[in-house]
């Protein structure tokens, strides 16, 4: 085999011609392959990424005395976790808030002067060693960033503050508190700061973890007093200047909205709420009306008066039910999904954040004028997602949650228009992207109806859903469910088999996983990376080295599911040519199918990646698959590449004439940027090119699904090609026309 100097490249090709095999050897695809003209699109964020984009979530919200609009998020890939926004647009981040040992927050507040960022520092296990910059091992810091309100990337140093090493700005941060670390600490609310308030003489501070709010001097930042205050959540300061407090439920209390007075003390003027009702952020109106985001049931935003009286209830603000009314999932002006924070300027404008993801990447960032009129609308709403069209429909774009109408006349990043949110937790609770961190779809059509599969990160199990009709036909009803995990898998859901694989189908139609829909298979499945639903709805799955699996789609039943049983799967060897066998795609109509996985020599760099074995079989299904390869190719790859940022195929996907291959990280000594997908022909595995996305789209983040990428031929032979991209909340999208 040919050997390149840290470059692997094609090593061999195998040929069917006239059902005889013939081997030959010949030199192939380089890292050097040309690149191809193509248009770079987007969708899911409202920015391309370089310079702008909008954060994947967003916890908290506050506006500075001048105007601009600020956020904080507890994470955010790309660190844009403090955000600056006015009249629609993103006038840029904070930084210095994600790496080093920085990690976002739940609050923001401003005064004159300074912003204040809430949010955590740690030491990475004990790896950044500096008492003035990182906790000692064992410890977190809950803390406040302070910076120039005039230049927000710039520090407002006060005495004592840390930071100064690393990625980090000398003299910002404030040590609120030194906390013993605690499993899943950096992702649960509770176990950080959640308000913050602020004048241009204080600074308060919730603090929930401790039972406390406390107070500092804004110039100086010295602690001036601790209040005790049991599950204290957001704050806000009243156009009087008075403090208000939202405070969690607890033992049986419900949640409330409660005046402080200035030594800390609840006042008699409090705001209470039903059990139905979760608020989950709070503030004023200049004319000094308390508004709450409830994300119960009715998800709305209340109204609250007469607060320097006797608070009452005067109204709501959006449609009851938000997203799920009406047409549900619909999207649209005042359906809010999740509501999770809220702000009010002098002018009387309302900016209300949702947070409808089920697992991060959900931004709808709002503003209403006085009149409730929508003003302005930006999207930051992909994370650990790709992208899939509908088959029968190729403006219908779906990620695990949303759907987009694309309209192709467009310019590049406008082609999408956000549609739909095809969740509902309250119709049914039991949807598995409620339980399961999801990954990315693919859309079939079976017996003409349209099909929505969802992956996890990692291809454990594979999600399907349905979809409704009328007022419910924008909703993905959760319809079946593949587990091939045993004695691993998650108590969810409760009433599966004890042990062994299992399939769930909606035998009653109602959405919800009952004990008596699983069909367990007889034995624990084999390790499996390779997940494939072909276009006649046949579920494939590849163990690595135990042989494949098809799951022959036994049509739709009365319901409205797809049927597959263990009774109606077919085997096929382990081919020969790999060691294992990690990625796969069927095409039923042609009976070829493509295996991508790892030979003794060569194998993936990290542990995630497929390999860079690519092979191409005829007849598969024809000979039981015995019948060797009309192709095998060894794709590049940089051999010593190690962690996330390795430089190897993670994947691949075909389409029309082409495979598409999409490479998890850049190398510099050899040349390649992040978003690279290299395009081999199928007919004889050559290779034609590669994309790689323009200066405006920036670095794409590296590869986190296992099936990170989607590629789609067009009937007027233009070809799609959608690839993760989780660094900047958006999904890339290669739009190329051989």
């Amino acid at each position: 085999m040919k050997r390149l100097q840290g470059v692997s490249g094609v090593v061999l090709v195998c040929g069917l011609l006239a059902a005889q095999a013939q081997e030959s050897s010949r030199a192939g695809i380089e890292f050097s392959s040309p690149r191809l003209s193509v248009v770079t699109s987007w969708l899911g964020n409202t920015y391309p990424g370089a310079e702008r984009w909008v954060p994947q979530d967003i916890d908290a919200l506050c506006v500075a005395p001048d105007g601009r609009l600020f956020s904080n998020v507890h994470w955010e890939e790309g660190g844009g976790n403090c955000t600056a926004f006015r009249d629609g647009e993103v006038l840029g981040h904070a930084g210095y808030t994600h790496g080093w040992g920085h990690q976002g927050g739940y609050a923001v507040a401003a005064n004159t002067r300074y912003l204040f960022i809430s949010g955590r520092m740690i030491n990475e296990g004990g790896h950044l060693v500096d008492p003035e910059t990182w906790p000692p091992k064992g410890y977190d810091w809950i803390g406040v960033s302070r910076r120039m309100l005039s230049d927000i990337r710039r520090a407002a140093p006060f005495p004592g503050a840390k930071g100064g090493k690393g990625g980090t700005l000398k003299g910002a941060f404030l040590v609120v508190d030194e906390v013993p670390v605690e499993p899943g600490a950096l992702d649960r609310r509770r176990a950080n700061i959640t308000g913050l308030c602020a004048t241009s003489e204080r600074l308060w501070v919730a603090c929930p973890y401790d039972g406390t709010i406390k107070v500092y001097d804004a110039e100086n930042m010295s602690r001036l007093a601790v209040w005790p205050f049991p599950t204290a959540d957001a704050l806000a300061l009243s156009p009087r200047g008075e403090l208000w407090v939202l405070q969690g439920a607890d033992s049986g209390r419900p949640a409330r909205v409660v005046v402080l007075d200035e030594e800390g003390r609840p006042g008699p003027r409090e705001v209470q709420f039903d059990g139905a009702t979760q608020p989950a952020a709070i503030c004023f109106t200049p004319e000094g009306r308390l508004l709450v985001a409830d994300d119960g049931p009715r998800q709305q935003i209340l109204i609250f008066e007469h607060l320097d009286t006797k608070p009452r209830a005067a109204g709501t603000i959006g449609h009851p039910g938000g997203i799920h009314s009406g047409r549900a999932g619909w999207v649209e002006p005042l359906k809010f999904n999740r509501p999770r924070a809220l702000a009010c300027d002098a002018r009387g404008i309302l900016y209300v954040a949702h947070q409808g993801s089920t697992g991060g990447g959900s931004t709808v960032l709002e503003a209403y004028g006085p009149d409730l009129r929508l003003l302005w609308r930006l999207l930051g709403l992909t994370f650990v997602d790709v992208a899939d069209v509908d088959p029968a429909d190729d403006t219908r774009v779906f990620t695990k949650e949303e759907r987009f109408e694309l309209d192709y006349r467009q310019p590049r990043g406008r082609e999408a228009t956000y549609r739909a949110y095809t969740v509902d937790r309250f119709r049914y609770p039991d949807d598995p992207r409620l339980h399961i961190w999801s990954a990315g779809a693919w859309v079939r059509r079976i017996a003409g109806r349209p099909f929505l599969f969802v992956t996890d990160m990692n291809n454990h199990r594979l999600q399907i859903y349905r979809f409704g009709e009328g007022d419910t036909a924008e909703l993905a009803i959760p319809s079946g469910l593949f587990s091939g995990t045993g004695s691993r898998r998650d108590p969810w859901p409760p009433g599966q088999p004890a042990a062994g694989e299992w399939i769930w189908r909606d035998l009653n139609g109602d959405g919800a996983l009952s004990a008596d829909e699983f069909e367990a298979g007889n034995r624990e499945a084999p390790e499996a990376q390779g997940l494939w639903v072909d276009s006649a709805g046949d579920v494939w799955r590849a163990s690595e080295t135990k042989g494949i699996r098809r799951f022959v789609c036994q049509g739709v039943d009365a319901r409205g599911n797809p049927r597959w049983t263990f009774a109606a799967v077919q085997f096929f060897p382990h081919p020969p040519q790999f060691r294992e066998v990690k990625r796969l795609r069927y095409d039923p109509v042609t009976d070829t199918m493509f295996l991508g996985g790892t030979t003794d020599e060569h194998r993936n760099q990290h542990w995630k990646p497929m390999g860079p074995v690519l092979a191409r079989y005829d007849g598969w299904v024809r000979s039981s698959g015995t019948n060797p390869p009309r192709w095998l190719i060894v794709l590049p790859y940089e051999k010593g590449s190690r962690g996330h940022e390795s430089c190897e195929p993670m994947g691949f996907d075909i389409a029309g004439e082409y495979g598409f291959v999409p490479y998890t990280g850049a190398s510099k000594r050899l040349g390649v940027r992040t978003g690279r997908v290299e395009v081999i022909r199928l007919e004889d595995g050559r290779s034609v090119g590669h994309f790689e996305p323009p200066p405006d789209i920036g670095e794409i983040g590296l590869q986190d699904i296992r099936e990170s990428l989607r590629a789609h031929r067009r009937a007027d032979g233009e070809y799609l090609v959608f690839l993760e991209d989780d660094f900047k909340a958006k999904i890339l999208m290669y739009r190329w026309r051989p």
